[in-house]
């Protein structure tokens, strides 16, 4: 009898012992659970802070670049490519009813840029035309002076260039003596511009720019030095087709 109780004591002090360490185990489990579980919040909010401060790849990450360059204040083109001259079908060199001109034509052009996206356009000339087949040759000296509109139609380098023209004419002839006259008008031409390699280092500082255009010219009457001649000088709607290319001071 003595040794069953005994026996019935050790049993229960047995029991004890295993549900407290069964109950120390899970207190421990739970403990690491939930440690793991403040950590991994830790880690996502972290990762969400630092997705949410990391830019957005744009779309149009190159028409923001693109639109990041800036134009200095001062760039001076030449012409290489003169398909026609800016203001008179006179002086074209394809056919017209005077018939074919071989002529030499210096375009210069100064950019001045004002504001932003505006500049003054300031391009003096000089063409001598020989028609000595004619009887005549003419020598042109002046200005044609332009304000240039950029982001037309909402692209930062495309152009609206609307301008004047005053130009001063001697023309010399065998049989009447010489003339001197006045050519004016004005032209509207809208284009593109483009600035090399991005803007950066030494081909940066290069532009081109090419536009189409069209205008109107008047002339004055012509009346000869001596002779009592009288010289008759074309008028009226032209095209014009330009390429430029520039470097930005």
């Amino acid at each position: 009898m003595k040794k069953a109780i005994l026996l019935l004591l050790v049993l229960s002090m047995m029991s004890v012992a295993d549900a407290k360490t069964s109950k120390a185990k899970g207190a421990k489990k739970q403990s690491k659970s939930n440690v793991e579980a403040v950590v991994q919040s830790d880690e996502n909010e972290s990762e969400k802070t630092v997705a949410d401060e990391t830019p957005a790849p744009s779309a149009d990450a190159s028409s923001s670049q693109d639109a990041s360059l800036v134009d200095s204040t001062f760039t001076i083109y030449i012409h290489p490519f003169n398909f026609l001259v800016p203001y008179s079908h006179f002086w074209a060199g394809v056919y017209v009813p005077n018939g074919w001109t071989d002529y030499p034509s210096f375009n210069l052009t100064i950019e001045w840029k004002l504001f932003e996206k505006s500049s003054l356009m300031t391009m003096p000339h000089f063409v001598r035309v020989d028609r000595s087949d004619d009887d005549y040759k003419i020598y042109d000296i002046g200005l044609q002076e332009s304000y240039r509109w950029y982001n037309l139609g909402g692209h930062r380098w495309r152009y609206l260039q609307l301008g004047l023209l005053l130009s001063h004419l001697h023309v010399e002839t065998d049989n009447d003596g010489d003339f001197d006259g006045w050519l004016y008008g004005f032209m509207m031409n809208v284009g593109m511009k483009k600035i090399l390699n991005g803007g950066e280092g030494f081909l940066g500082r290069f532009a081109l720019s090419v536009d189409i255009g069209l205008g109107y010219a008047f002339t004055s009457d012509f009346k000869g030095d001596r002779k009592g001649g009288y010289f008759r000088m074309d008028k009226g709607f032209t095209i014009d087709v330009n390429a430029a290319f520039g470097f930005q001071i």
